[in-house]
């Protein structure tokens, strides 16, 4: 079975090279040195502190960026983290009440446990909050992994005309997807996207 590998668009060879390598061309890294400052505490007060770091920066270009496989996943840790401390003073203030409820021999009414409730449903809401935002990460990153098999494929097959700045499939790699037809990179990342079912997040 002959595949066409020219372009559709302007019917030529020279300048068409595969999505993943455009992808991996345009991405790049750097190390370097980065100096800081601020201000530290020490056994004598505050004093000034000055320093070197190395850093490693991840350079990518717009047309890698417009050809990605998938989103980025995000960081679900420290969210998790920052969630759960302010957390911590509502559960404080729960578990103060109730030991105070179990050492009290008087009947409580509904009045104060409902304020009580609002009071702590007051403190625990940024915590809560913080985490419900880990959580829908966490939602998101696993629908990224989950169809990322899918959407490799999709995106190997494809082939990208530096001439005509667009890409298109010489042979379909999956019912729906059309070969020989061209695509913006905007486009084809959609259409990417949706095989892997990761979209509209």
């Amino acid at each position: 079975m002959d595949i066409d590998l020219t372009c559709p668009h302007c019917q030529r060879l020279d300048f068409v090279q595969s999505v993943p390598a455009v992808h991996f061309g345009g991405v790049s890294t750097s190390s370097g040195t980065d100096f800081y400052s601020g201000v530290g505490v020490a056994s004598t007060g505050l004093v000034p502190v000055f320093g070197t770091a190395t850093v490693e920066r991840t350079h990518t270009t717009a047309l890698a960026r417009s050809l990605a496989r998938e989103p980025a996943q995000r960081p679900v840790g420290r969210l998790t983290v920052f969630g759960l401390l302010l957390s911590l003073p509502a559960m404080l203030v729960v578990l103060i009440g109730i030991a105070s409820l179990a050492a009290s021999h008087e009947a409580t009414n509904v009045g104060e446990l409902a304020g009580a409730a609002v009071f702590v449903g007051g403190i625990a809401s940024p915590g809560l909050l913080v985490l419900g935002i880990a959580v829908f990460r966490g939602h998101r990153n696993a629908r990224i992994s989950r169809g990322r098999r899918t959407a490799h494929a999709v995106w190997q097959a494809a082939l990208y005309c530096h001439r005509c700045g667009l890409a298109f499939w010489p042979f379909s790699p999956t019912p729906g997807i059309p070969a020989r037809h061209v695509f913006t990179p905007q486009h084809f990342r959609s259409v990417v996207w949706h095989a892997g079912g990761y979209a509209n997040i």
